[in-house]
């Protein structure tokens, strides 16, 4: 199907955004971190009965070793490293800066790619990831100049968190890239990258000793209820999609399409939440929709 890597891209940005919304009403009530720790599990377990039930097992063991290391590794660096430095950044930032920091992810995947996976973007690419990422600093820097900037702690440290947010998250993009080059399907790894992040989350936790805590905050069931829905949507289905868009066009593509999922979200909290959108927010999100027009039609 021509456009299917760019519109499972896409679907994948629309997923994260809706996972986010909910998250964020659940990380009101358990906290960031134990949320992500929670939020991967379920996914883990959705995970594993969709492949029961497509393929007859939780687990790929037709995976080879070279594609369950390759995979491992990056759910790792993704899910692990990644997330613990996104969350650190979310803390001290805020939501809108933690985003435009971390959206450097496309241009550290661009430079990854290169030399890893032998992806020489052309110019096209490069204008549709300016355009892009250049709309999505418009949305956010838009929301920050009305007020909404939240800042605990100190602003470099923040910075920094979020640049080696991006990092891994590029990281895990490539290593996964990788794997999918060897004929794995998306579903297959998907279930792989996360488990793999389901056993060093839980190991991190054990050794903070923070897993009572983590079990204790099932008990609001509100906060259960807002995560089991943003796990559906974002480490399920919006991982399955990501994998699926890696699996037909470049990861620096698919890194920069997704990248436009904090503009998704500010769309949806304005038609779910109330907040107000502003014709300079349109005029970003319009700007990067521009961005990821241009990297279908490259």
């Amino acid at each position: 199907m021509r456009y299917a890597g760019e519109f499972a891209a896409l679907g994948t940005a629309f997923c994260w955004a809706a996972g986010s919304n909910l998250f964020a009403a659940a990380g009101q009530r358990m906290g960031s971190v134990v949320l992500n720790r929670l939020r991967i599990t379920v996914a883990a377990v959705l995970l594993g009965a969709a492949l029961l039930a497509v393929r007859g097992s939780p687990w790929p063991a037709w995976a080879t070793p070279e594609q369950v290391w390759l995979l491992a590794l990056s759910g790792l660096v993704g899910f692990v490293f990644g997330d613990l430095y996104y969350f650190r950044a979310l803390v001290i930032l805020g939501p809108g800066r933690a985003a435009l920091v971390t959206s450097m992810s496309p241009i550290f995947t661009l430079l990854l790619g290169w030399p890893l996976l032998g992806e020489t973007p052309g110019p096209l690419v490069l204008l549709g990831v300016a355009l892009t990422l250049g709309g999505i600093a418009w949305v956010m820097l838009e929301s920050e100049r009305r007020g909404r900037v939240h800042v605990e702690g100190s602003v470099t440290v923040g910075i920094v968190a979020g640049v080696l947010a991006a990092v891994g998250q590029a990281g895990g993009y490539v290593l996964s890239k990788l794997a999918l080059r060897t004929g794995l399907d998306p579903l297959s790894a998907t279930v792989i990258r996360v488990f793999a992040a389901v056993a060093g989350l839980w190991a991190l936790a054990a050794l903070q000793r923070d897993v009572r805590r983590s079990l204790a905050a099932l008990r609001d069931r509100r906060a259960t209820a807002f995560m089991v829905g943003g796990s559906f949507f974002g480490p399920f289905m919006g991982v399955t999609l990501s994998l699926a868009a890696l699996k037909y066009i470049e990861a620096g593509v698919a890194a920069a399409i997704t990248s436009i999922y904090p503009v998704l979200t500010l769309l949806l909290s304005a038609r779910f939440h109330g907040e107000r959108v502003t014709l300079r927010t349109l005029a970003g999100a319009l700007v990067a929709a521009a961005g990821v027009v241009v990297l279908f039609l490259r």
